[in-house]
This record gives C-alpha cells, structure tokens and sequence, in this order.
C-alpha cells in the first residue's frame, strides 16, 4: 500500500514537471513583462500568460486576464494609464484556462465573455480539459469564475467604448475557444502562437483536440490581419503570411 502511495505522488510531480519541460523546450521565449502591439494595446505579463490591455475612449478592454488572481500586474499599467478598474468596459477571454480568465472578477463593471464551449469549464468542469490539465488540475483549485458571464458562439461583432472587436470560433485547444480581432490585431490565446519566424500551436498534451484546433485555423484565412497577439510568447508580426505558411505544410 505504502508503495502504491509513493508510486502515486510520484506521478502527481513528475508528469506535471515532464510536461512543463517539454512545453518550454519547445514553446517561443516571451517577449517579456511589458509588450506593445499596437498602438493603445499592451500585453501585461500577469502569471506566467499575457493579458492584454486595449484603451478606448474612456477606458480599457482586457482580453484575457490571467492566472495572478489579484491582478496586480495589469492594475498597476491600468493606473500608470490612468484607468480605474470600473472602466474596464469588457474583459474578452480566450478560452476557460484558468491562466487566462483568474483576474476577470476584479472589474465590476465589466462585460465578461467567452466561447460558450468553455462555460462550464469557467464555472468548474475539468471534463474537456487537455491531459495535461487533468493532471495538474488534480492538484490545483481553480480560481473563482466571474458570477456573470456572457457566451459567445463566433461571428458576433463587439462594441465596447468605441472599439470594436470580431469573435472568430477556433475550438480545439478547448471546446470553446475564440479569438477576437482588433483593427489589424489579432488576439489568438493559445490557439495559435509566435513560433521563430512563424506560428503553431501548442502539442497535443495541452489541447483538448489539437487536430480541430489545427482544422479550425482555416477559418482565419478570410480575415485581414498583420499582427498576432498571443497568449505566452507575445506578438508575431506579418502574421497572416506566417499562417498562410504553416497551413500549406499541415
């Protein structure tokens, strides 16, 4: 018994580790804490993935919030800004990861939205979580979800302050993933990431069903797009050529 217990808790750290190993030998450097895309949008580095921060008018849009649950990072640029956290019209997120939405409850006033796929992944269900998920989710509480949640389905055109935002459906990476376009900005989660002098996406270990994910990136070729804005390495310029690319080679 005692053996089984060890052998038991030996698998609960040694995955985990063996999986983080393997996704940083093969995942891009990040750009950094601090990152511009674009004019008016910045990339905060808050937990180990980037939220994004748009200004408009009176105001932010955050797409994607992180896994610091306090915030502190994208709090801290939003009051170097000048922006209170109740003029943070929308907090877009990319799919229900919990390194992506753990920060989304500290704007009250917000509109928080996300694939309808992700939902119940939001609210607690590990069910459509990647391998690699299950194993860390195991072990790890998940941060507390916003209690209002918009859901989206893909096509819907967002107005928040005079920004202007397209959802793109891009399930794959989870049931529920989108990715939100933004004048020549294109926010991708991590359904499609910088990769040297092109794009990919993440290996299959981390995805709920990268062979989708991969199908799903046809949908992008419609669309007019110059930069990538990710959710761990940071941004890809020339974007739309360097998907273009790895599309011919799937």
């Amino acid at each position: 018994m005692k053996r089984k217990i060890l052998i038991a808790l030996a698998c609960i750290v040694l995955i985990p580790l063996l999986a983080f190993g393997a996704l940083f030998a093969t995942r891009e450097r990040p750009d950094g804490p601090r990152v511009e895309a674009a004019p008016g949008v910045v990339g905060i580095e808050a937990g180990g993935s980037y939220a994004w921060i748009v200004r408009t008018g009176h105001g932010a849009v955050l797409v994607d919030a992180g896994l610091d649950a306090t915030g502190a990072a994208i709090v801290a640029e939003l009051k170097a800004a000048g922006v209170e956290p109740r003029h943070v019209h929308a907090v877009l997120i990319t799919h229900g990861h919990p390194d992506h939405y753990a920060a989304a409850r500290l704007f009250p006033t917000a509109t928080v939205a996300v694939g309808s796929g992700d939902l119940a992944m939001m609210r607690g269900d590990r069910t459509h979580y990647s391998a690699f998920g299950r194993v860390i989710g195991a072990v790890m509480p998940l941060p507390p979800a916003p209690m209002t949640i918009t859901a989206l389905r893909g096509g819907e055109q967002l107005e928040f302050d005079g920004a202007s935002f397209k959802v793109i459906a891009t399930p794959g990476h989870s049931p529920g993933s989108v990715m939100y376009l933004y004048r020549d900005v294109l926010f991708t989660g991590d359904s499609l990431m910088r990769k040297k002098d092109g794009v990919t996406i993440v290996p299959s270990f981390f995805s709920h069903d990268a062979g989708r994910n991969r199908d799903s990136l046809r949908s992008l070729e419609s669309l007019t797009f110059d930069k990538i804005a990710d959710g761990h390495a940071g941004v890809a310029f020339a974007a739309r050529e360097r998907l273009a690319r790895f599309l011919a080679g799937s």
